[in-house]
């Protein structure tokens, strides 16, 4: 039994591993242009190995997928414990881009990605409005202790436009500005963006702030 688990164990841990590289592969390359002998190379395995913990490489992007929805779920836990300080709400942004950045290759390849493997769109799909949705509780705060000062009318609308710039800078300079490869300062152009779209609306001792 000791040795089962002890295997099971090691086993986990090396799938955890390959899923870490793969995604730094991925980060730098894209998925499309990362073969599964790449990654099975740089975790020191053959690709049988490889295929005994992920079949394909769909399935290895949905594990690096798994990873990043945990990650997410575990930083707007954070922002809920630390909702009774307003500046804390704001550092939110700031570690949901270093976040971003971590898994930048989703968000700059999204469409890449949905090609290769359509399922994915509803876990997407769901993920985005589970995010949104903890953005939104946080944003109320906001408002109710009068640090973020927005009309009624003009709410849902500003959270629409920060979640689509805080979610899709990197595909915007992608397809727009032709930039594949990103860099912090790219990262630090994306947060100046949401900021903008903030700062009109913060009160003025939280301006400062952002």
């Amino acid at each position: 039994m000791r040795r089962k688990k002890a295997a099971t164990n090691k086993g986990g841990a090396t799938r955890q591993r390959i899923v870490t590289l793969a995604l730094g592969l991925f980060n730098e390359n894209g998925p499309d242009r990362v073969t599964t002998a790449q990654i099975a190379a740089a975790a020191g395995i053959n690709e049988g190995n490889l295929y005994y913990h992920f079949r394909t490489k769909e399935a290895l992007v949905a594990a690096v997928l798994d990873r990043f929805e945990a990650d997410a779920m575990d930083l707007l836990a954070e922002g809920a414990e630390d909702s009774a300080d307003p500046t804390a709400s704001l550092g939110l942004l700031q570690r949901w881009f270093a976040l971003v950045w971590d898994y930048r290759f989703l968000l700059r390849d999204m469409i890449g990605l949905l090609a290769l493997s359509p399922e994915l769109r509803l876990r997407v799909r769901a993920l985005s409005a589970h995010l949104r949705e903890a953005v939104e509780v946080l944003a109320q705060r906001l408002r109710e202790r009068d640090l973020l000062i927005v009309p009624d009318e003009q709410f849902q609308p500003l959270l629409a436009n920060l979640w689509i710039v805080a979610t899709y800078w990197a595909l915007y300079l992608d397809l727009h500005e032709g930039i594949a490869a990103l860099t912090p300062d790219h990262l630090a152009w994306g947060l100046g963006q949401v900021r903008s779209l903030l700062r009109p609306y913060l009160a003025p001792a939280l301006q400062a702030l952002v």
